[in-house]
């Protein structure tokens, strides 16, 4: 209990000048047992202990200075603070009935020839057998000295253990709180830190009424000259010999040489690693500019629509911009980011950076780097013991205290990096017990010179700003396409081709491109496609896959039946409000205030936790709202499907009702809620097709949706449910596998219709099987668009595949060659192709985007002769280059010279080139800048052109009407279908 000031300063003046440590040997026979107070039970047999005689020095001693004690790791210091590792598993002492009472110490006296103002500790040799159990001079014991001293059992002829002497207070400080006499691991220094770890494991003592009660020992006094800074250098020096602060920037380098070399190369299996080095590819970082907002993103909300306040932010180019003090201008940083986003592995780079800080021009502003992984701390919050726990050497020399001591003395020197706010358990970081706690270091109590780098996704992000606003917010995105890309290189390093493949298959699947951004997803559709050679047919696979890599990353310790059923239930609860979300009559919302979960709180701090679901504080005005969204709206709509899902086997008519809220108006919009329905219960699927048949739309895009979900649900059956197409349109990979598993099953083959394809590389083989089936062989027209990679390959894989189309298929073959901006791409082996090609396909078309002038030119050449029937050219500058189209006009019946900058000298050139009764049939020369007279002469040759049904002149710089009046005077029919485009 605490006294009261006045009581407290009549105390302090009672105390003695600076009392030194104790130098009594008299207990060290049994000093290994005397620190624990046990549950000790003397026997009745016991004597009463007896005083032992007060300690004198040895023979040949100096009473002067006697040197260090051999034993000083065990002597109270005078704060009474002990290290904490000492006596955590010392156990209890249960003495035979024949052994003796302890005997109390001593009270010990200075040696002949000491004054008592500044006695040194004992030297006798007496005292080595039981060294390693006397506290050292400042009161604290080496945390690993007696850590794992197991419970010991002494004999019937051991003499019972003696009990340490009182401690005595600081300098300073009155006698008013001794410590018991049983238990100085229970005494508090001025300061108020007890090491943490000292009493975690120590028992009661229970003494017996024939115990006498303790003596307190004397104060102890220090020896005359020795100042603090020497008693300290003393302590180290004879607790374990030299110890420096390069000792321990050597023991973080060869603890970093160790763990931060390597990085996860498996989301769940940590084993597999690969090295940093070679593996780092670095995040897109933004960082927040203070004070500096914009309202413009609306969000609608069930209590309406509001505009929130958004920062806005400047891009950081490098890992190095993060320590450059310039650009982040504070020493604490805050890094956010969503789950899997790659916070971790940014730190494990700075930590690997670190082992040779000299060389690194930022970093080497620091004597020390912490690498602190917040997820180990299950029960403390003291990042002194996660330096131990973490990062020091089990045999370490060092102590907390001196690891304390260097820390505080390079104060400005220490580079914290403390990795996961969100990982530590809220009863951890909000302990009060713990030397330097995290939450003091988050809320800048401590360490406030140090350089601190905090991770943690958005939801913690308000806490440690309201313990200290003065952190540098930096959000990390994911990777830039770019570094996306050169991650899946990296990953699929034997095949190159294979590493292509799958940039290539990434960009047909728009969901798939925007979500491989995120690091952790692109891990996994790297892992995927190297076991199975390509991803899974079905989107719904991959994603019950995404969703149960998140949880199993939280949940590693528990069973699989477990964790699945506790899984579904929390994506249940979450999918029932991104379900409302979705169809809200509003129009579809991806982010919901935290009260429309007050049904499922649980489920959404455990959601929080494993990655599902973001919370944010947001600010609108003057209102505050704490926002809940899911990391990619494909999630939202995959938790939403799961539970549709279970309404269906639950509650039938609850399905039903939920169904007929998605209708003409949104079900497009609705694809992947309905196809991970359709991927998850045949059931569903079947429901759902009826739902489409009944919908008056868009009917090709509606049977295009049609097809995707019974290939998601994978059932022939559903064949029957979908309407008969005329027409066909495969814009992407997986319209190209529905149609074909929808041409494999449906009866009777289909007659006369259209098919329209956009194809790559790797999707020769599904176009060989779309080719080969019987509905082909019936087919009106067959256009396939097929799209140059960015690697090396030749044109005769398309020749070979479109080989399957012969005499038998009476359909027309158009063909068009793609070569994009970053397309492959060699002008002699292109041209020659061609001219294979054309042999074979009676029309043949080319198409360039934004390729420079001369390979435009020299592909024009080299073209020559060759039966073109169609040239789409984007983005390139053709001014004063239009002649040379005449070098493949003589069989062009479409010409589209789009953004070619061309101006009226160009249209000159045009004219010249086309001559009268030329059998073109569309011409569009859009984003170009002409005058009204050059658009004159243009329409007036144009009339001498008699197959010519479409003409387009839209964004030239002129007004709309104008050039309507004068197509329609030159051309008359033509008319306008849009504006400035024009068709018969």
């Amino acid at each position: 209990m605490a006294e009261s000031p006045a009581k407290r300063a009549r105390r302090r003046n009672e105390t003695q000048t600076n009392p030194g440590p104790s130098t009594a040997p008299a207990s060290q026979a049994a000093a290994t047992q005397q620190l624990p107070a046990g549950n000790k039970q003397p026997s009745q047999q016991e004597p009463t202990p007896q005083p032992l005689p007060q300690l004198q020095p040895r023979p040949g001693e100096t009473r002067t200075n006697p040197g260090p004690s051999t034993a000083l790791t065990q002597q109270l210091p005078a704060d009474g603070v002990r290290d904490d590792q000492q006596t955590t598993q010392s156990g209890s002492r249960q003495p035979s009935q024949q052994e003796p009472m302890p005997q109390p110490p001593p009270q010990l006296q200075i040696r002949p020839g000491e004054t008592q103002t500044n006695p040194g500790p004992s030297t006798s040799q007496d005292s080595q057998a039981a060294a390693t159990q006397q506290l050292p001079a400042d009161g604290v014991r080496d945390d690993q000295q007696t850590n794992q001293s197991g419970s010991r059992q002494p004999s019937q002829q051991e003499p019972t253990q003696q009990p340490p002497p009182q401690l005595q207070p600081r300098p300073g400080e009155t006698q008013t709180y001794p410590g018991p006499s049983t238990a100085a691991t229970q005494q508090l220094p001025a300061d108020g830190v007890r090491d943490d770890q000292q009493t975690t494991q120590s028992s009661s003592r229970q003494p017996s009424q024939q115990e006498p009660t303790p003596q307190p020992p004397p104060q102890l006094q220090p020896r005359p000259g020795i100042t603090e800074p020497v008693l300290r250098m003393i302590e180290i020096t004879g607790l374990q010999g030299p110890v420096t602060f390069e000792d321990l920037q050597q023991e973080i380098i060869d603890n970093y040489k160790q763990t931060a070399t390597t990085i996860p190369a498996h989301p769940t299996l940590q084993s597999r690693q690969v090295g940093i080095e070679e593996f780092f590819i670095p995040l897109h970082l933004k960082k927040n500019i203070p004070g500096k907002t914009k309202s413009e993103r609306s969000v609608t909300l069930p209590e309406g629509k509001l505009f929130l306040d958004e920062a806005l932010y400047d891009i950081l180019n490098s890992l190095d911009d993060l320590f450059n003090q310039e650009i982040v201008k504070e020493i604490k940083i805050l890094l956010i980011g969503g789950a899997g986003m790659g916070k971790s592995t940014l730190l494990v780079k700075v930590a690997n950076s670190s082992i040779t800080l000299r060389s690194k021009p930022l970093l080497g502003r620091f004597d020390l780097v912490l690498w602190i992984k917040l997820r180990q701390m299950q029960h403390t919050s003291c990042v002194l013991d996660a330096i131990f726990d973490q990062i020091l050497a089990r045999n370490t020399k060092l102590t907390k205290r001196i690891v304390k001591g260097f820390i505080d003395d390079h104060e400005s020197g220490i580079a914290l990096l403390l990795d996961g706010v969100d990982e530590i358990p809220s009863h951890v970081l909000q302990s009060e017990e713990g030397v330097y706690r995290v939450q003091d270091i988050l809320h800048n109590r401590v360490l406030t010179k140090s350089f601190v780098l905090v991770t943690t996704r958005p939801h913690m992000k308000q806490y440690i700003l309201r313990g200290h606003p003065r952190y540098a917010q930096v959000e990390t995105t994911g990777f830039n396409p770019q570094n996306r890309d050169q991650y899946i290189r990296l990953n699929l390093p034997d095949d190159a081709d294979r590493g292509e493949a799958l940039v290539s298959n990434l960009k047909t699947n728009q969901h798939l491109w925007e979500m491989s951004k995120v690091p952790i997803i692109s891990q996994m559709i790297c892992l995927v496609w190297k076991n199975q050679k390509s991803l899974p047919e079905r989107i719904t696979e991959l994603f019950a896959k995404f969703t149960e890599v998140l949880f199993i990353r939280r949940n590693e310790e528990m069973g699989d039946q477990h964790m699945m059923s506790i899984m579904m239930s929390i994506i249940d609860d979450l999918g029932r409000v991104a379900l409302q979300g979705l169809l809200d009559s509003r129009g579809e919302r991806l982010m919901f205030n935290e009260t429309e979960f007050q049904n499922c709180q649980s489920s959404l701090a455990e959601g929080c936790r494993v990655g599902f679901v973001q919370r944010e504080t947001f600010t609108s005005g003057l209102d505050v709202k704490a926002l809940v969204t899911f990391p990619h709206k494909s999630i939202q709509e995959y938790f939403a499907a799961c539970h549709l899902v279970k309404l269906l086997q639950d509650d039938e008519n609850n399905f039903r009702h939920q169904l007929k809220q998605i209708g003409e108006g949104n079900v497009l919009a609705m694809e992947y809620l309905l196809r991970f329905c359709c991927g998850r219960s045949m059931q569903a699927a079947g429901f759902i097709l009826d739902h489409i048949q009944e919908m008056q739309g868009d009917e090709e895009e509606l049977q295009g949706l049609a097809r995707l979900l019974m290939f998601e649900a994978g059932s022939e059956e559903l064949a029957t449910k979908l309407v008969r197409p005329t027409r066909v349109a495969c814009k992407s990979n997986e319209d190209l596998k529905s149609l074909s598993y929808y041409l494999q099953h449906v009866t009777p083959p289909l007659q006369g219709a259209g098919f329209h394809m956009r194809v790559r590389k790797q999707e020769l083989t599904i176009l060989r099987v779309i080719l080969l089936s019987d509905s082909m062989k019936s087919a009106g027209l067959i256009a396939v668009r097929y799209y140059l990679s960015e690697q090396e390959e030749e044109l005769i894989l398309l020749e070979e595949t479109l080989g399957v189309v012969d005499e038998q298929h009476p359909a027309e073959l158009q063909v068009v060659v793609c070569i994009e901006a970053k397309s492959w791409f060699d002008v002699g082996r292109v041209s020659h192709r061609f001219f294979h090609m054309q042999e074979q396909i009676g029309d043949l078309g080319l198409v360039m985007f934004q390729r420079s002038p001369d390979e435009v030119v020299d592909l024009l050449k080299a073209l020559e002769g060759c039966r073109l029937l169609s040239l789409t050219l984007y983005g390139t500058n053709l001014h004063a280059r239009v002649r040379h189209v005449s070098h493949i006009l003589s069989f062009l019946t479409i010409l589209h010279l789009i953004a070619c900058r061309l101006v009226d000298d160009d249209v000159k050139d045009l004219i010249s080139i086309l001559p009268a009764g030329h059998g073109l049939k569309r011409l569009i020369l859009d984003g170009n800048a002409f005058s009204l007279d050059a658009v004159r002469a243009l329409t007036h040759h144009l009339r001498g052109l008699p197959k010519l049904y479409w003409l387009s002149l839209r964004n030239i710089g002129l007004n709309a009407e104008l050039i309507r009046q004068v197509v329609s005077q030159d051309l008359p029919h033509l008319k306008e279908i849009a504006e400035g485009e024009f068709r018969a």
